[in-house]
């Protein structure tokens, strides 16, 4: 009688384990079946603006050479000195004329392991905000031969001031979401994380259709039309742009409450 009643008991117990559901996943999936999530809901919002680039700078590279090294060195830092104060008379802050360390290669002849000559190279950034120091710049350049431009970068100073623009537009649009449905649905939206990782800023349109234009027009006149597909094929630097447009992509999360 006892060996039945055990029976029983065991074959009672087996079929309530089996009819139980079997919680299977990780530790995070167990938890949220047994504590539930609050709802959530992300608002998405997007601003964007265009601004001009407002300060430049521009390369000059000093190429001097001598049969020693010694005078190539010295013609190099006379000029670059002379190049300076011609600019610093035209209007433009000695503050804003820096130039890098120079350096030098040896140039051999025909001949022998002796240098024929030496040849002292530098380049001098000058930073400008106006349009006619650029012209200043192309005259004095235009009176040495050893002086080139070689490019011209372009800035934006007020960068993180845009930034900070941006993002409040697009913060905007996100209240403004928020409080339509509050309204609609009857529900209250409790901000609790925000993503703002999409901050950028991009030449636009214009900006990029005249750079192709530049540099193609620059290839042609230097190396002639045939030489055009080579360069294109060489590493590009980074590119700047007198135009630049700033955007923000921003997204907020809510918990909605009622």
């Amino acid at each position: 009688m006892k060996k039945l009643l055990l029976i029983a008991f065991i074959g009672l117990y087996s079929g309530l384990a089996i009819g139980q559901p079997e919680l299977k996943g990780s530790p995070q999936d167990l938890r949220g079946f047994l504590y539930p999530t609050d709802h959530l809901v992300t608002i998405y919002g997007q601003a964007e603006e265009k601004a001009y680039s407002d300060k430049a700078i521009v390369s000059l590279v000093i190429t001097t050479e001598n049969e020693r090294l010694s005078l190539a060195i010295s013609d190099n830092s006379t000029l670059r000195a002379t190049l300076t104060q011609s600019l610093v008379d035209a209007g433009i802050s000695p503050a804003s004329i820096k130039s890098s360390k120079f350096s030098s290669s040896p140039q051999y002849g025909w001949f022998g392991k002796k240098p024929s000559s030496y040849k002292v190279v530098n380049r001098m950034a000058v930073s400008i905000e106006k349009e006619a120091h650029l012209k200043e710049i192309a005259v004095v350049a235009d009176r040495h031969e050893e002086a080139e431009l070689s490019d011209t970068t372009f800035e934006h100073t007020q960068k993180d001031a845009f930034n900070n623009r941006v993002k409040a537009q697009a913060l905007k649009k996100i209240i403004t979401q928020k409080e339509f449905y509050e309204q609609s649905l009857g529900v209250k939206l409790t901000p609790i994380g925000i993503r703002d990782s999409n901050i950028r800023q991009r030449a636009t349109r214009g900006a990029l259709m005249l750079e192709t234009v530049v540099a193609t027009t620059v290839n042609v006149d230097r190396e002639g039309l045939s030489s055009v597909s080579k360069r294109q094929q060489r590493p590009a630097t980074a590119p700047s742009f007198d135009e630049v447009k700033y955007e923000a992509n921003l997204a907020v999360d809510f918990k909605i409450e009622p």
